[in-house]
């Protein structure tokens, strides 16, 4: 039996990009699957990586100015992360604390 990914879970994310503080919900499935829900919309992920208490992604979010390609890569202590967000608009820090 294996063990759940310990990023598995709800979590309120939080980061600050040019168009201001951001802060979707992810919901991170044991699958590999999740979904990210921002105030412009729900995005479906389908590679979720898990490796012990890392995890990263790539999401394409479609916002007023464009299409961007966004990859999210953190660390999970507890029921806090933190990390990174990167994609062509710059790299920004990024948090999270677990909803359940």
């Amino acid at each position: 039996m294996s063990q759940t990914p310990a990023a598995v879970g709800t979590w309120i994310l939080k980061f600050v990009t040019p168009i201001g503080e951001l802060t979707p919900e992810a919901v991170l499935n044991a699958d590999g699957t999740a979904l990210i829900t921002i105030d412009f919309g729900t995005i479906e992920v389908l590679e979720v990586v898990y490796d012990g208490d890392d995890v990263t992604f790539s999401v394409t979010v479609q916002m007023p100015m464009g299409e961007f390609e966004l990859t999210v890569a953190a660390t999970v202590e507890g029921d806090n992360l933190s990390g990174s967000l990167w994609g062509s608009v710059g790299t920004f820090p990024l948090t999270g604390v677990r909803q359940s």
